[in-house]
């Protein structure tokens, strides 16, 4: 099943890794190109006079190249809070559906992702993949630091990585390819190429898992209003009521499918949602 939010979810991410992925390339090949002007005295933007904005990176070729070489851990650090960011605006918009169905108080909409998880599970009495808990919260723990604690572990992030399990620390090893077992307060905090495809493997899983949790929870008739209101979103125009029902047979068939909403569910909510719009 894939509703509306969730399908804009994994697009915006996608949208974002292929950005992401891009600027590292992007650097990369940069690098290799400069390697044919190497030793020249000459700065970049007489080099390369039709690159945009090339005189902000007025430079010879051995500085330039050492500043492009290590732009995955500059990436990085700008990467992760972004990914983060767009896994908490998803997971935000879930607790909105949570407390629609009045499966979740109205003051749930004030947390944030620290809490955002636990929210859901207390809603829902379900639960999110434990080491995918632990990996995420890592994850946020390792961007306050790097924004609030100039780049060096803090207490709460060596905390957190003492809780590590086995399994937890194997998957992070697994593509990070090393551990953050040991770390001390004061430590260096790097991201890198690692830990930015970490962070979009945990959060893609975890909103894989978001999306079963909000299946299996949220009532029948309040999916029947969100195929309607779906519909409605990607084609307002609609004024005919049996254009209607059938376009959302349709997407129910398609993105609701798990859910085996009936013709009758959907006409019922087809009657609620236009009454309120």
């Amino acid at each position: 099943m894939q509703f509306a939010e969730y399908r804009a979810f994994e697009v915006q991410r996608q949208e974002a890794s292929n950005a992401m992925m891009g600027l590292l390339a992007g650097a990369q090949l940069a690098s290799h190109l400069l390697q044919l002007t190497a030793g020249s005295d000459t700065l970049l933007p007489e080099v390369f006079p039709r690159v945009p904005h090339i005189r902000r990176f007025n430079l010879r070729t051995e500085a330039a190249l050492s500043i492009l070489q290590s732009a995955d851990t500059h990436l990085g650090a700008m990467s992760v809070p972004y990914a983060l960011a767009l896994h908490e605006d998803f997971l935000k918009t879930c607790v909105g559906l949570l407390i629609r169905d009045g499966k979740a108080p109205s003051n749930a909409a004030n947390a944030v992702l620290a809490q955002l998880h636990d929210v859901i599970e207390t809603a829902t009495c379900k639960t999110f993949d434990p080491d995918s808990i632990i990996q995420i919260d890592t994850l946020r723990l390792m961007r306050n630091a790097t924004i609030h604690s100039g780049g060096r572990a803090h207490q709460p992030l060596v905390d957190r990585v003492a809780l590590w399990t086995p399994t937890a620390e194997k998957g992070w090893m697994r593509i990070a390819k090393k551990s953050l077992a040991g770390i001390a307060v004061g430590d260096r905090v790097e991201f890198g190429h690692a830990e930015l495809i970490l962070t979009l493997a945990v959060t893609k899983s975890l909103g894989r898992q978001t999306n079963v949790i909000l299946r299996d929870s949220l009532s029948r008739s309040l999916w029947a209003n969100l195929v309607i209101e779906d519909v409605l979103a990607e084609e307002p125009g609609i004024l005919n009521r049996h254009q209607l029902e059938r376009k959302a047979a349709g997407k129910a068939r398609r993105y609701y499918a798990g859910l085996g909403l009936t013709d009758s569910e959907l006409s019922a909510a087809m009657l609620v949602v236009l009454a309120n719009t």
